[in-house]
């Protein structure tokens, strides 16, 4: 049986909770649906329609039974160690202005009402066993293993997490009795990366789901590298606040919905902006921003999306 093990590091504090809110464990299907995100996210390139795109990702990662089939996809997902479990936190505190601003929501009055997993340099390591009987094994497994490392590259578990909280980095991927060791990189080898990485989608244009794309960009929102990630944080969620007052309600429909006073407030469409802090060399922290437009909502007219996500670009010119 082929198997992956992925080892991540905890860079920022990652807001889990079982039905009471309390963070016991990560669980399976949490990181699953993490990387069925980054999986999408990467392969709209792939495929001619969104059928086609469901029906790869279902024999991938399973689905629901239903009277057309379903059922368990092409591998087994174990969690093999869990991260140590810090149950109270004071972060973000009402101090941290920026982190607040990125967390709203997670603290209510300067008291959390969330524990949370905070210790930095916390790991934990996931497995993904793939079933032997499996005529696409070999392409599964390179699917898996770039969604894995994109996943350490920007992503995170749970709540907050497009907003920089709970963000994780790759440390070890293991094929087997083949291991690889992701080490840091400095500020400029991190970015060379990422733009290598959004050169293979130059020929797509706005997907219909967040996914990458010849608009997609990334930007360092932190001006300069820091030796705490909690820090790194707030420094930039004080440069996004500082730049997103300054534009007129109306124009941050992009940025995201609900937004009060701006159309049905049950109105739901997520931040095209994906925060990420990441571990460079040195004991440094950097945190950047993923911009990922896709077509919008179908109750806000945008006949041009490139003039209907001005404000967003705008937006990331200037932090």
């Amino acid at each position: 049986m082929k198997i992956i093990e992925a080892t991540y590091q905890i860079v920022t504090p990652m807001f889990i909770g079982d039905t009471d809110g309390n963070a016991t464990s990560l669980r399976p299907p949490s990181i699953k649906c993490a990387l069925r995100f980054w999986w999408r996210a990467l392969n709209w390139k792939n495929v001619d329609s969104l059928k086609e795109l469901h029906e790869k990702e279902s024999r991938l990662f399973g689905s629901a039974a239903t009277d057309d089939g379903g059922g368990q996809g092409t591998f087994l997902l174990q969690v093999n160690q869990q991260p140590k479990i810090t149950p109270n936190d004071s972060w973000p505190t009402r101090h941290d202005i920026g982190s607040s601003y990125l967390g709203f929501g997670l603290t209510e009055m300067g008291q959390q009402h969330r524990t949370a997993i905070t210790e930095i340099n916390n790991k934990f390591t996931i497995s993904l066993a793939f079933k032997p009987k499996n005529t696409n094994l070999n392409d599964d497994i390179e699917s898996l293993k770039e969604t894995l490392e994109i996943f350490g590259l920007f992503g995170g578990l749970d709540s907050r997490v497009r907003n920089g909280f709970g963000s994780v980095s790759l440390v070890f991927l293991k094929l087997n009795d083949t291991e690889n060791k992701y080490d840091y990189l400095n500020l400029n080898e991190y970015k060379n990366k990422i733009h290598n990485l959004l050169s293979n989608y130059q020929t797509i244009d706005f997907p219909p789901y967040t996914a990458f794309s010849q608009h997609a960009c990334f930007e360092i929102i932190q001006s300069s590298e820091t030796d705490d990630a909690k820090n790194s944080h707030e420094k930039a969620g004080n440069r996004y606040k500082k730049e997103r007052s300054k534009i007129d309600l109306d124009d941050r429909i992009p940025l995201g919905l609900p937004l009060k006073g701006i159309g049905n407030q049950k109105d739901r469409r997520s931040s095209p902006l994906i925060f990420h802090v990441h571990p460079l060399k040195d004991g440094k922290f950097v945190t950047g921003v993923l911009y990922l437009p896709a077509e919008f909502h179908p109750d806000y007219p945008q006949h041009n999306l490139t003039n209907f996500y001005q404000p967003a670009t705008q937006l990331l010119n200037k932090i």
